[in-house]
């Protein structure tokens, strides 16, 4: 992978990481701020998004950069 591919690849997974750690604090703004509007449910729903957003992130930060096809990393040139 070029280093303008894998600067990409960074790229994405800052914003990932970005995404994930403001839902956190608005699942936990909703589970600790409001009562008896649900909030549990709705704050589990949050919690529930940013676990996919985990998930990506996982594999993004697992995959192997050797085996990016060449087309794949050319995307970036």
């Amino acid at each position: 992978m070029n280093s303008a591919a894998r600067s990409e690849l960074n790229s994405i997974i800052s914003e990932l990481n970005s995404i994930i750690a403001e839902l956190d604090s608005i699942s936990s703004g909703v589970r600790n701020d409001f009562r008896n509007i649900g909030n549990d449910r709705c704050a589990d729903s949050i919690d529930s998004v940013a676990n996919k957003y985990r998930y990506v992130r996982k594999k993004l930060n697992n995959m192997d950069t050797e085996t990016v096809t060449e087309w794949f990393a050319n995307q970036f040139t």
